[in-house]
């Protein structure tokens, strides 16, 4: 009686992942998340206030990526950035050039330098697997940039904030009269 009882337990646990799989394949959306995961870093001026930023005239590109990969060139109005991380490795950097007339040299250029864990994620049947990370560090130079801060260092494949990037901005006061 226990054989028999047990032999049922199996065939219905079979038969209900079955269901659940024809159920899941009956649908001809497919996949219809995001599945890359990419942190998303956006501008800030540094001070009492935290306000977004758009930046006019600046480039960003990789570091020993395959063919330096330039992420921006010569771009204008930019208030964000998504920084793509290699699952390959355990560090990506960036360089931020910018443009304008008095910080066009290379000293003024930062660079950015991600440490982190990259680790595999299964998204679904549809979707398959991706790389997620978390984020240990985050070090930076300071010729323009003021700092850099990781508000969400788990990476997933959900569009959001990730980084923020500071710059100090200078305010002009009105002359007084």
């Amino acid at each position: 009686m226990g054989a028999v009882l047990r032999q049922a337990r199996v065939i219905g646990a079979i038969a209900l992942c079955a269901i659940a799989l024809g159920l899941g394949s009956c649908g001809s959306d497919g996949c219809v998340e995001n599945r890359n995961s990419i942190p998303r870093a956006q501008f800030y001026s540094y001070g009492e206030q935290e306000l977004a930023l758009s930046i006019d005239s600046i480039s960003i590109y990789g570091i020993g990526q395959p063919n330096d990969s330039m992420l921006l060139d010569s771009a204008v109005a930019v208030s964000q950035v998504y920084l793509p991380l290699r699952f390959t490795q355990d560090s990506t950097q960036y360089v931020i050039r910018y443009l304008q007339r008095t910080l066009s040299s290379p000293r003024y250029n930062d660079t950015l330098t991600f440490v982190y864990q990259a680790y595999p994620y299964f998204a679904s049947i549809d979707c398959g697997a991706m790389y997620n990370f978390n984020i240990d560090t985050c070090r930076y130079t300071r010729h323009v940039l003021d700092s850099v801060s990781v508000i969400v260092p788990e990476i997933t494949n959900s569009d959001v904030e990730n980084i923020r990037l500071f710059y100090t901005v200078q305010t002009t006061v009105p002359d007084e009269e």
